[in-house]
């Protein structure tokens, strides 16, 4: 058994980012939101509303304190543990300006970590020093990350639908997944 680098995002892998953002989206967009109609981060294509209003929910859920109370997603804190045998980069493109709230709300989930990175958005692989692997949950993170030589593991959500994958991605459908593809590489 190897102990591999292994880089996690945390909205959409880790926290339920969808949970605090879609009564902020039902707002603007008039009628309740579901979380499946989030088939991609532009939600001008994928709600049909204009940039002013985009440009409101991201400035609500970003410019508040609403990531403060989004909840886990389900598994996982547990399966963060089960990997702690492991070193764990958190690399996230939260802005700085979410720092504290992102720290406090780590620490209130016991979310095991070893280094966390923010501010990164396009060259995630870029954060540390030679990933083994990385869980992600937007498509074209995943494939840039399987792109440069890190296998990808992409957490399955609404707006990362897609046939395609490089050939470095693997797409799980829960942190069982990710527990069980992480075993098998430290086996490799």
């Amino acid at each position: 058994m190897k102990r591999l680098t292994i880089g996690v995002d945390i909205d959409g892998v880790i926290a339920d980012y969808a949970a605090v953002m879609l009564p902020v989206v039902s707002e603007v967009c008039g009628r309740p939101v579901s979380v499946q109609e989030l088939r991609c981060w532009d939600l001008t294509l994928a709600l049909g509303i204009d940039e002013a209003q985009v440009a409101h929910i991201w400035e609500e859920t970003l410019g508040t304190d609403l990531l403060r109370h989004a909840p886990p997603i389900e598994g996982a804190i547990s399966g963060l543990s089960m990997l702690s045998k492991h070193e764990i980069w958190l690399v996230t493109a939260r802005p700085a300006s979410l720092k504290s709230i992102t720290l406090s709300w780590l620490a209130e989930n016991n979310v095991r970590y070893d280094h966390i990175v923010l501010e990164r958005y396009g060259d995630k692989v870029q954060a540390g020093r030679g990933f083994d692997v990385f869980v992600e949950d937007r498509l074209d993170e995943a494939c840039s990350i399987a792109e440069a030589g890190v296998f990808s593991i992409l957490l399955d959500q609404p707006w990362n639908q897609s046939p395609l994958l490089h050939r470095n991605c693997r797409r799980v459908f829960d942190w069982s997944g990710i527990i069980a593809l992480v075993n098998a590489l430290e086996q490799a």
